[in-house]
């Protein structure tokens, strides 16, 4: 039975609705983040300024500067190019901090003064997108925790009773590596 005027039959109008069906769950996958986006950074990732270009480029440590404010970072896989923002887990906040008022856990995860922690407050999980630059504190303006940046990120004023996660970084060929995973699990547990 033909449909008059639309100059299709009813099977094939019933063949494009279930393709339709078939279809949409596909396109949805499609747009969901591979796994490798949602790993978390790796040993060897480079960092990149956020948001993300087409085509990210590594940050050089000499892009971040003492005592300007953190930058927001996602890990970039060197083999493939990916970058790993498939998870709000993996953003980072990267600062320039003076090396000799870095307390020895933070030092030892620093490459050259810059430091780098999970962007995800222990507290609820908002983003920690403040920054107290005579206190040297990441502030979270959800709920107003602050965590001492020169102190691998301990809780400075709660409600937050965790510190960030610190990633560590190393130097090479002047550009910032990730030189192993986060030093805790990134976010909160909820009550």
């Amino acid at each position: 039975m033909a449909i008059e005027g639309a100059g299709c039959t009813r099977r094939a109008l019933l063949g494009g609705v279930a393709a339709l069906g078939v279809l949409a769950p596909l396109r949805a996958l499609a747009q969901t983040p591979s796994a490798a986006a949602k790993l978390r950074p790796q040993p060897g990732d480079r960092l990149a300024l956020a948001p993300l270009e087409a085509q990210p480029t590594p940050l050089a440590a000499e892009a971040v500067v003492l005592g300007a404010p953190p930058v927001s970072a996602w890990p970039i896989d060197p083999a493939t190019g990916l970058a790993r923002d498939g998870s709000r887990l993996n953003l980072v906040r990267v600062m320039r901090l003076d090396p000799g008022a870095l307390s020895a856990k933070t030092a030892a995860s620093a490459a050259a003064g810059v430091v780098a922690y999970a962007a995800m407050c222990s507290h609820a999980g908002c983003e920690v997108a403040g920054w107290n630059a005579e206190a040297r504190r990441l502030v979270c303006p959800c709920h107003g925790s602050e965590f001492d940046a020169l102190a691998a990120a301990a809780v400075a004023k709660g409600p937050a009773t965790q510190p960030l996660a610190l990633l560590p970084l190393r130097l090479e060929a002047g550009e910032l590596v990730v030189a192993s995973g986060f030093t805790r699990p990134v976010g909160f547990k909820p009550l």
